[in-house]
């Protein structure tokens, strides 16, 4: 009899809790189906002590508070790029801020050029207030300026070397799918000014601290922003639930999206809704367009002692008001395929590839007035630092017409020549 007297029944958190004895809400080691919050279901399984639900296997977004700028950020970043979705370029990057749903929520934006400067740290050219001159109004040559230009790979004071602060969560290092050498992006909403195209958007590489202009269609990954105050809501709706568990529900978006039971089992998380579905991607029609078929070839005087980490040829759009040499800013032609990595070229081997007429991302043909740019760069990195031993051609040639019909194929042979720095 003591012992029942002293189970006197209690209710709490959705269980059923005896005074010296407990009835557990889930069988320990059981696994059962969740939901998550971009409308995909995953399992969960229950918790050791039986009280709950582990939380569902999914990606949750919460929010990072800077008190130097008053911004709040998403944390962890969205990846740029997912095997089964493709990948996201700023266009899409501006509509899955606008859409996302998450933390109670729905006022998310893709932040400007400025606003992701905010969250650079350790690189004296490029943090807010730096002598990098990339802002919202800058132009298209301003991403040259050395200020701008990368630092040490991951080099900076956040975790795995990230140039942001320490506080903050994700990775910096994502491979870029489309690009070789180097890490995604991250996106901003500023177009360049002075791109006739509207083509280019500012973008930070965290990975190295180097702030630049970008093609609209690279892959980028996406931190979205909103102001301060930004407090993560746990609580949304009061009702005993099983602590962890989950439910499918419709967000202030419209779509579906997932909640979650809180720690206590009594009431329900905000409605997350984060599914997203990339704009499909170009139509690749470089195979009808005009191709330059070019031998690469390099002086007598070539340095076999040094390693170069890059080779490249791409288009520039020629206007005899603006060219400069070497061109100050993204190519307007040539794909991904003409950048090649760690070149085997030699004074005895030459290096051979075709330059398509086409746009970089493959989706339309180029017309008009061109020029070629040739470099052999030891650095590996993108942007590239030039150094003594890289080489370089175009400085003195005509222009290209590309864009006549039918489509041509000329070859082309060409001698770098010596990059003139010091």
């Amino acid at each position: 009899m003591k012992k029942l007297i002293l189970c006197v029944a209690m209710f709490c958190l959705g269980a059923v809790v005896l005074a010296g004895c407990t009835k557990k809400t889930c069988q320990t080691g059981d696994n059962q189906t969740c939901y998550c919050p971009d409308n995909r279901t995953s399992q969960q399984t229950c918790r050791a002590d039986g009280r709950g639900w582990d939380a569902c296997q999914c990606t949750y977004y919460s929010a990072w508070c800077d008190d130097t700028s008053g911004l709040c950020w998403q944390d962890p970043q969205k990846d740029g790029y997912d095997i089964a979705e493709g990948g996201v370029v700023p266009a899409d990057a501006v509509r899955y801020c606008d859409e996302v749903v998450f933390g109670g929520y729905d006022d998310w934006r893709l932040p400007t050029i400025d606003e992701l400067r905010t969250l650079i740290r350790g690189d004296a050219g490029t943090v807010t207030g730096g002598e990098c001159p990339m802002h919202n109004d800058s132009v298209s040559a301003d991403m040259l300026n050395p200020a701008c230009l990368n630092s040490t790979e991951l080099g900076g004071p956040g975790k795995g070397g990230c140039y942001w602060p320490d506080e903050l969560g994700g990775t910096c290092n994502n491979p870029d799918p489309g690009d070789q050498g180097h890490a995604l992006e991250y996106a901003s909403s500023t177009q360049c000014p002075d791109d006739p195209t509207k083509g280019w958007y500012g973008t930070v590489l965290f990975d190295n601290g180097g702030v630049c202009w970008n093609h609209i269609e690279t892959f980028a990954d996406v931190r979205c922003v909103r102001d301060a105050p930004t407090k993560i809501k746990t609580c949304v709706e009061k009702g005993r639930c099983v602590p962890g568990e989950t439910r499918t529900c419709t967000a202030s978006n419209g779509n579906i999206g997932a909640q979650a039971c809180s720690a206590k089992g009594n009431c329900w998380g905000p409605c997350d809704s984060t599914a997203f579905v990339p704009s499909p991607r170009p139509t690749d029609v470089c195979d009808q367009c005009d191709q330059l078929k070019l031998t690469i070839r390099v002086p007598e005087t070539f340095d076999k002692t040094k390693t170069y980490g890059q080779l490249v040829a791409f288009f520039y759009s020629y206007d005899p008001q603006t060219w400069a040499f070497p061109p100050q800013r993204p190519p307007d032609g040539g794909t991904s395929d003409d950048q090649v990595m760690n070149p085997d070229i030699g004074v005895d081997k030459p290096f051979s590839l075709t330059l398509p007429g086409c746009s970089y991302y493959r989706e339309s043909c180029l017309s008009g007035q061109y020029k070629l740019f040739v470099a052999l760069w030891q650095s590996s990195a993108i942007p590239p630092k030039y150094q003594a031993g890289d080489y370089w051609w175009g400085e003195t040639q005509d222009p290209i017409t590309l864009g006549g019909s039918p489509a041509w194929t000329k070859e082309m042979d060409i001698t770098l020549e010596p990059w003139p720095g010091k």
